[in-house]
């Protein structure tokens, strides 16, 4: 009996080595893995898989680029979130609406898999350097785009604006990035939101709430053209505001699931309209307002009664 439990033990200890070396040799092929899915409507899907032992870049063989799309917008979300069947893609939907399909490539970005963690402060640091690099990398595997619109929400922000700048460093891309209430935690530094090399061409913005989450999402970034949108909720604000809103500017009505639909939407101050109206997807000529909309240091504030 105690000749069978040293063998079996032996053969546990083999086996169990095995393993450890299985496991040592091949940890590091368990790496993000991107997969950029075909919708149904044409629009794209760029999914964040946390740690797959799937090929790092799968993209799906449905997907066709017009050989003219050489314009991308793509929403993307923020901590505690994701994309489909969310706000993300209802945006993704409603710009794909607005937008000629031979030129517009229209998609979300999700990476709930580092999204759905406790510290808010972690998924700010995962959006800036997992999935920022992972959206870049997604949308480099794509092609070369002229012009490219990022929009990210909350921690989001973080990852969009990595993205771009790894972009920027690789191609001529024209950026434009939509901050919609940026999370910036005490202990990340503000101005490297926005901080493109070229403003001439590429254009920042950011609209936020003063909301119960305070401080960390109100902030006037120093890179960014801001926008306060506090008066214009219909409703209770909340930190999702800046998401159904711009939502709003798009479709002109809030989303049918958002109890303030059938509100009025306020977009304009002092004869200027804002949100939707200011991408290059509403109009080469709104878009070139937009280029001369310098940053500003004090946010402008849409009131109620504007409009």
């Amino acid at each position: 009996m105690e000749k069978s439990f040293k063998t079996f033990f032996n053969s546990m200890e083999k086996y169990f080595l095995i393993l450890f070396i299985i496991l040592f040799c091949c940890g590091d092929c368990l790496a993000n893995t991107l997969k950029i899915g075909h919708c149904k409507n044409g629009n794209i899907s760029i999914i964040d898989k946390k740690k797959s032992s799937e090929p790092n870049l799968v993209i799906d063989s449905a997907i066709k680029i017009p050989p003219d799309c050489n314009k991308l917008v793509l929403v993307t979300h923020g901590w505690v979130d994701r994309s489909k069947g969310r706000l993300s893609e209802y945006i993704a939907d409603a710009i794909k609406q607005k937008t000629d399909s031979n030129e517009w490539l229209c998609g979300y970005f999700e990476w709930s898999d580092g999204a759905m963690i406790i510290s808010c402060v972690d998924c700010a640091r995962y959006a800036r350097d997992t999935a920022g690099p992972q959206l870049a990398k997604a949308i480099l595997a794509l092609g070369t785009f002229e012009h490219i619109h990022l929009i990210g929400h909350s921690s989001g922000c973080w990852a969009i604006d990595t993205a771009a700048k790894i972009i920027q460093a690789k191609t001529n891309s024209q950026i434009h990035l939509t901050f919609l209430d940026a999370y910036v935690p005490n202990d990340l530094d503000q101005s490297h939101l926005g901080n493109l090399n070229d403003s001439k061409t590429n254009w920042v913005e950011h609209y936020y709430t003063k909301d119960i989450t305070m401080n960390v999402t109100q902030i006037d970034l120093s890179n960014a053209f801001n926008v306060d949108i506090t008066q214009t909720d219909p409703g209770l604000t909340e930190h999702k505001f800046p998401l159904r809103w711009y939502y709003a500017t798009i479709t002109g009505q809030y989303h049918k699931t958002d109890y303030r639909s059938g509100s009025k939407i306020i977009y304009e101050c002092n004869g200027v309209d804002y949100g939707f109206a200011r991408s290059l997807e509403s109009g080469e000529q709104n878009w070139q307002k937009s280029l001369g909309l310098n940053e500003n240091t004090n946010a402008i504030k849409i009131r109620i009664t504007s409009k």
